[in-house]
């Protein structure tokens, strides 16, 4: 037996092809960053403003809750895995309301409504009811990096797209299409996946004209592979100055080829551990199976508390002050990139219109921005600040931009953390440009 044989013996003998893909994600080697080095200034975090927490909002609804006791012991006890119908039908009503829509336009029945542990869960489930191992999936170049560490533990191919200003490019979905059509391989095929709004990394939101365009190629590519689009909606509630485009989903006009997810983790709370989706009807069965096997259902308390919220009209107050909040913090990382960032050479981002991002490209030649290279640990361990790098958004973590990319969260920090982690930023790059 060789020496690569007995590896592999050794390693399926403990654990599953599943197990070692899912031993490569990116998000476990990025959280490590953060114990290693500890007393950093953190842009890198994804987390929520810790001050915006309902805390109060929460303590109100869930006194009204189990103080009614026919609610209480409902709210209490299991519920059922697709979830509370009451609350699928208000998102639905929600939906189309953010749509610019009725109900009755919107016309999707509370059965293709599914709430889940977190959006994440919703990907997971839709991944794994979608996709053989060997299958591809199609993602914005760049794009959310912990669905692209889903798609490799699942075996998953992905396959990135090129994106500009205005979210990805059709023309580059196209001729990706064409090349894996003369390759042979366009039936492995399966969906794209794309986040929609001030998306993560780029805080950039697809228009109107590109989301039908991308619809209309779709269709076009119908009579050679049905493909879906998963259309990852998390941040569009944090729009500042206007409401964004509506839905994909909306925009199509079978309501069957998108597959929506929205979540609460960023618009209300990441401790209730609540999303939810809207599935095409071929995929309501074999979703909702699996998470039968998961858990048999989300939280059911947390369910009760948000269906609260939204009917009593709190949690839409929370929403519009959390756009405030976070437009003060988009304001001041962005004043402080102006006065420290953007004098040096070569620096570019666009300003965000919403969500918690700010992705920063650095010129190349001077020094890259990966894990390895030289300005990350010079940030981290002498200038005490923390970015993420922009080799994990890319799904060929050999694209060029891998290179000279980062990522920027005023999500967690106050205005003052954020200008200070600014001007440490600077001087990391100062040090390594020869500025």
């Amino acid at each position: 037996m060789s020496k690569h044989s007995e590896t592999l013996s050794k390693r399926t003998a403990f654990h599953s092809l599943r197990g070692d893909w899912a031993s490569r994600q990116q998000i476990g080697y990025l959280m490590q960053q953060g114990v290693d080095y500890p007393d950093c200034l953190s842009l890198a975090a994804g987390l929520v403003d810790y001050d915006s927490l309902p805390i109060e909002t929460t303590r109100e609804s869930l006194e009204r809750l189990l103080t009614e006791p026919r609610l209480a012991r409902q709210a209490l006890q299991y519920g059922t895995t697709s979830g509370s119908k009451a609350l699928r039908q208000t998102l639905l009503d929600y939906l189309a309301l953010l749509d610019g829509i009725t109900p009755g336009e919107l016309n999707i029945p509370p059965e293709r409504c599914l709430i889940t542990t977190g959006s994440q869960q919703f990907l997971d489930l839709v991944t794994q009811a979608l996709f053989n191992p060997g299958d591809i999936c199609l993602v914005g170049d760049p794009t959310y990096f912990v669905y692209l560490s889903t798609l490799e533990a699942a075996g998953v191919t992905a396959l990135g797209v090129a994106c500009d200003h205005h979210g990805v490019i059709p023309a580059a979905i196209d001729e990706t299409l064409r090349q894996l059509e003369r390759a042979g391989t366009l039936g492995r095929v399966k969906m794209l996946y794309l986040v929609t709004y001030f998306d993560n990394p780029r805080g950039v939101t697809m228009t109107e004209s590109r989301r039908r365009e991308v619809l209309e190629l779709l269709e076009r590519w119908e009579s050679h592979q049905h493909i879906y689009l998963l259309e990852d909606a998390a941040y569009r509630e944090l729009w500042f100055e206007a409401p964004p485009p509506p839905s994909c989903l909306s925009l199509d006009s079978t309501r069957e080829r998108v597959i929506l997810t929205q979540t609460f983790s960023k618009s209300l709370s990441p401790g209730l551990r609540t999303g939810w989706g809207i599935l095409p009807h071929k995929l309501v069965k074999p979703v909702t199976d699996l998470k039968s096997v998961h858990d048999f259902g989300s939280p059911h308390l947390a369910q009760f508390l948000i269906l609260d919220l939204i009917q009593t009209g709190r949690y839409q107050q929370h929403t519009a002050m959390l756009r405030q909040s976070y437009r003060n913090k988009r304001n001041a990382i962005w004043k402080a990139l102006e006065q420290e960032i953007f004098v040096l050479p070569g620096m570019s981002a666009d300003c965000p219109a919403g969500g918690m991002y700010v992705w920063l490209t650095i010129p190349p030649g001077g020094c890259n921005t990966r894990f390895e290279g030289t300005l990350f640990p010079e940030c981290a361990q002498r200038e005490k600040v923390m970015f993420v790098p922009g080799e994990l958004f890319f799904a060929d973590r050999s694209h060029p931009s891998a290179d000279v990319t980062m990522r920027l969260s005023f999500g967690v920090q106050n205005e003052s953390n954020l200008a200070e982690g600014i001007r440490r930023l600077a001087r990391g790059l100062r040090q390594q440009l020869g500025g």
